[in-house]
């Protein structure tokens, strides 16, 4: 959700390589445990999540694009009066704030 807080908007295969490629970052440097490092492995998890996290309300998608949800973004907009796209937006600060 982090990688679509800092994006709010992106491409599917942008969005795609940029998340399997960090997985596989974090599992080289230890970060992370993940079962199979092949490429279809980690793309289908990828988009069994962002699937789920469209369902839920919490990103939308159309013509090849992932958006964060429109809330989310008029949240962040009242919030922190800007968007500020491609800056590090931690989840826990926006919740805890």
């Amino acid at each position: 959700m982090e990688y679509f807080l800092k994006n709010i908007s992106v491409g599917e295969i942008i969005a795609i390589i940029d998340l399997r490629e960090e997985i596989k970052k974090k599992v080289r440097s230890g970060e992370l445990s993940y079962g199979e490092l092949d490429d279809a492995v980690i793309e289908r998890d990828l988009l069994t999540i962002i699937t789920s996290l469209i369902k839920r309300g919490f990103l939308e998608y159309n013509m090849g694009v992932f958006n964060l949800a429109g809330w989310i973004r008029d949240y962040l907009k009242k919030k922190y009066k800007s968007l500020d796209a491609g800056v590090f937006k931690s989840i826990d600060r926006i919740v805890g704030d």
